[in-house]
């Protein structure tokens, strides 16, 4: 069960829809009712293959996954849901794969991937979506289901920051849908999708404004409205205030005003300088690369405390009591104690399908580590989505953009403790009436959804119960193996090679009989409105199991065990162990799904596992004994601390070329950037050469273009555009 402290009904379906069925979901709600909350506690129990993406590089960090963009190597310009002929500054069906070659562990990853978890949706184009879209039905081979079949969860509150859209974009785009939000993409119209809406607040707790908020977010503000609004514009207040966060529209503003507060106080100024490893977007920066304070700045908290003892939260307001090179101590607001402040690490992860656990993992390619705090006598709304304050002047006189001024009130806890620094007008508040016109008649019922969840909760347990009885994963795990094993030099390969033939025939076996037997299981629910049939069901899957498992572990697994027992201390074979391992993992997991069946929550084996060898002995020596020649990452370490390629194959006493070799494997990964060896130019001029030959090889492509370029940057070209 998700683990949210709360009974909140509408929280619970949508954990429910999101954990236990197929169905593609779009959790909607005010500012405060708790949807980032949610969203952690999803990332945090869904046994799902699951990835997390936004459509800013920001909203990708909070939300601790990758861009849209990164993550579907989406086209820059927009796209076209049609294969007519598009302007040429325009995207479509076509020219989506015409220009984009997906990397094996990318298409790897998509085919592999179960919930798609979009964050800050409000800001998520409808032809970016058809883009998505389309992506997944291509390379995953599925046409026919919305999104070739994974689930999506859509996050956001679409009354505040709308999706960016040049006018001359719209201008084409028009033709192709209603409004630029998700919710007018094609694909939305043609599929159903539940939409879910949080109502519960936890931010805000006075009725009165809470109503005040809702009618803003609706633009639905009468005279008497604007009356008890615009009472908190008190001009003679503004001067006394302390303690206050002023909320602008504008970057320009909000950095005159922190940087004039700075310049008043007295004492030296302290400059912090963020540390950068691997692969980090400086345009995606969660704070300042160079933090500057003072004792007595005014700072707030721009991330949550990572420690067991959560003394902070983002957007918690402090002042700087004591500073130095090395320590920073501040005074919280709230309860006026003091706490020594250590900087926090912001990661930039990408996603991996690792076969050997059948599962989607992060691995983490670059990091952002600074102290956790920003000048906060003003910040922009736009960055103080997803904030809570107690005290805030609003500055959203000159909004410029439909729901700013329904992001700034609603960061307010109170109304008391909320400034205007200028009368709010009609022309302020602005709402999309297309936005109130799906939010009102295109939000599910709690009835109907508590309905409906129970059936669908049914149709996804018998898709995963038939999906557990698929076998040909392991048919290629062990052909791919069998394949590998015959390229290496290895002791007793004979006898290796004769039993994964072994392996091979029975594991074709057992995908040969369970294709037999899922025919009968596909029957059987089918038709269990009949009591026999649920009989029939766990007496059928629980034979199934014990037979399935047995063969598995005696005839599959305990053989290749004991092969990799046998060589474990013999020389130069680390490197076929390391393979062995992931492939006997791989092995494990699926019979570990097996032995962990249920069908709702009800589990069919109740015994102990069908192989109780000890496995971890391998797997940590691997780790342990890394051997020379497997060395991309000390390259890559040695690069990333400045040293030239030919000083890295100096010290580690290699060619120049294998060096290049390493570093151009991180290109793909963005952990190495085409930008330092090949500018341009000279990337077109290789491309039109290699887009001659059919077979990628170094030696035609390097007498096409003469001694204009090394071997080790053709590497690099190839290796880009591989990934591109």
């Amino acid at each position: 069960m998700l683990e949210m402290e709360t009974t909140d009904v509408s929280h619970q379906l949508a954990t429910e829809f999101v954990l236990k069925t197929s169905e593609n979901v779009f959790v909607t709600g005010k500012a405060g009712t708790g949807k980032t909350t949610f969203l952690r506690a999803v990332q945090k129990n869904s046994t799902k293959n699951t990835v997390v993406a936004a459509p800013t590089g920001v909203a990708a960090i909070n939300a601790g996954g990758m861009t849209l963009h990164s993550l579907f190597q989406l086209p820059f310009n927009a796209f076209l849901p049609t294969k007519q002929r598009v302007p040429s500054n325009f995207s479509n069906i076509h020219s989506l794969f015409e220009n984009f070659k997906f990397s094996k562990a990318k298409i790897e990853l998509i085919k592999e991937l179960e919930l798609l978890i979009i964050d800050e949706v409000s800001m998520l184009r409808a032809d970016t979506l058809d883009c998505i879209d389309t992506i997944l039905k291509t390379i995953r081979k599925n046409l026919q289901e919305p999104f070739g079949g994974v689930q999506v969860l859509f996050i956001g509150d679409l009354f505040q920051l709308p999706p960016v859209v040049k006018d001359d974009e719209w201008a084409v785009l028009k033709d192709y849908y209603d409004t630029p939000f998700f919710f007018s993409a094609q694909i939305m119209k043609e599929s159903n999708f539940l939409n879910i809406e949080f109502t519960r607040i936890y931010r805000q707790n006075e009725e009165k404004f809470i109503r005040l908020l809702n009618k803003v977010r609706n633009n639905e503000m009468t005279e008497d409205d604007y009356y008890l609004l615009n009472e908190r514009y008190q001009p003679e207040m503004l001067s006394e205030l302390e303690d206050y966060i002023t909320l602008s529209t504008h970057n320009v503003k909000v950095d005159k005003i922190n940087q004039a507060q700075l310049q008043k106080l007295e004492g030296d100024l302290f400059e912090f300088t963020a540390k950068i490893d691997g692969d980090f977007n400086e345009n995606a920066l969660p704070t300042e690369m160079k933090l500057q304070l003072k004792t007595g700045a005014q700072v707030m908290f721009i991330k949550n405390d990572s420690k067991p003892e959560k003394k902070y939260y983002n957007g918690k307001l402090a002042t700087v009591k004591k500073i130095t090179k090395e320590e920073i101590t501040v005074q919280f607001f709230d309860d006026g104690s003091e706490f020594k402040v250590e900087q926090e690490k912001w990661e930039n992860i990408r996603y991996n399908y690792n076969t050997a656990t059948d599962k989607i993992e992060e691995d983490v390619i670059g990091s952002f580590t600074q102290y956790p705090l920003r000048l906060a006598w003003a910040i922009t709304i736009h960055k103080s989505q997803g904030l809570t304050f107690e005290k805030a002047v609003i500055d959203a006189g000159y909004a410029f953009a439909a729901g700013q001024v329904y992001v700034a009130l609603s960061r307010c806890t109170n109304i008391n403790g909320l400034f205007l620094m200028t009368q709010i007008s009609p022309n302020a508040i602005m709402s999309d009436a297309r936005i109130v016109d799906f939010t009102e008649n295109y939000l599910s019922r709690e009835e109907d959804l508590q309905q409906q969840l129970p059936f669908q909760k049914m149709e996804y347990a018998k898709k995963q119960l038939i999906k557990a009885f698929e076998w040909s994963k392991m048919v290629l795990l062990i052909e791919d193996f069998t394949e590998f094993a015959e390229e290496k030099k290895i002791p007793e390969k004979d006898d290796l090679i004769a039993l994964l033939k072994s392996m091979e025939k029975k594991i074709r076996e057992l995908k040969q009989t369970a294709a037999t037997f899922s025919v009968q299981l596909q029957d059987i629910l089918n038709h269990l409105d009949k009591e026999e049939n649920q009989t029939l069901l766990q007496e059928r899957v629980l034979k199934s199991i014990h037979y399935f498992g047995e063969q598995l572990a005696k005839e599959i697994i305990e053989p290749l065990h004991q092969y990799i027992i046998s060589i474990q201390n013999k020389k130069g074979v680390r490197g076929f162990l390391k393979k062995a391992d992931e492939v006997e993992q791989a092995l494990l997991s699926k019979l570990k799904q097996l032995e962990k069946l249920q069908f709702g929550d009800s589990a069919f084996y109740q015994g102990s596992s069908f192989f109780n060898f000890d496995t971890t002995v391998i797997s940590e020596k691997i780790q342990q004994k890394p051997e020379k020649g497997e060395s991309h990452r000390e390259s890559l370490r040695l690069y990333k601390e400045g040293k030239t390629i030919e000083d890295i194959a100096k010290e580690r006493s290699m060619a120049v070329s294998t060096i290049e070799g390493h570093l151009a494997s991180f290109i793909p990964s963005g952990e190495v950037k085409i930008d330092d060896f090949l500018n341009e130019n000279e990337l077109t001029e290789i491309k039109k050469v290699m887009d001659k030959f059919d077979n990628l090889q170094l030696g035609p492509i390097k007498s096409e273009l003469g001694d204009k370029f090394t071997y080790g940057q053709l590497r690099m070209a190839m290796s880009y555009f591989g990934n591109k």
